[in-house]
């Protein structure tokens, strides 16, 4: 019940910034009726809309005969990420994943905001048993790949994350390499 619990502020700690936005953005149009005010809710309306649809498959509950087609996992993680300034590619000879590769996917595409706080560009590399996910760009963080002692809000996807990958018998080698200047590539391999 506790990941629950930690889940739910998850979710409402992300949300809680764009829907802050819309509500002082009506309020200053309000006083002020200035155009330009208006594309700044419907950007903070957009942004959080994204973030329901992608938290909303993330922990919906499927049949584990539920088939991911691969358009809608890459549409749905490069929406989730842009909001993030995080782009984002598709690299696979699939068609379809199985639900469990599908969710893991998911999970991945929810850390990265983590793990690339500054943004940048992830590729997902996938075949139906391996992938394999670089990231680059400044400030780039390495997966802690170790069980959080405790669940908090901040650390509660990776958490997510590790969870399918066991019970999906998956293992996880992460690395890190300094590139040119700032930009750092990390590179995560699941197996």
């Amino acid at each position: 019940m506790q990941t629950e619990n930690v889940l739910i502020a998850r979710i409402c700690h992300d949300l809680i910034t764009p829907c802050n936005a819309i509500n002082l953005g009506l309020e200053a149009y309000e006083m002020s009726e200035d155009k330009g005010l208006l594309s700044c809710i419907k950007d903070s309306a957009t942004k959080a809309n994204v973030l329901l649809k992608f938290m909303r498959e993330l922990f919906m509950k499927k049949d584990d005969n539920y088939l991911y087609s691969v358009e809608f996992l890459r549409n749905l993680v490069a929406e989730f990420l842009e909001v993030y300034n995080i782009g984002s590619d598709f690299v696979t000879d699939c068609g379809n994943f199985n639900c469990s590769l599908g969710r893991i996917i998911l999970c991945n595409g929810a850390i990265m905001k983590e793990l690339m706080p500054m943004g940048g560009k992830v590729t997902f590399k996938m075949s139906s048993d391996c992938i394999e996910i670089i990231c680059s760009g400044n400030g780039v963080i390495e997966l802690d790949t170790s069980i959080p002692q405790e669940l908090t809000y901040k650390n509660v996807l990776r958490f997510k994350l590790l969870e399918q990958l066991k019970i999906n018998g998956f293992s996880v080698v992460s690395s890190l390499e300094h590139g040119e200047g700032k930009i750092i590539e990390s590179c995560i391999k699941l197996s």
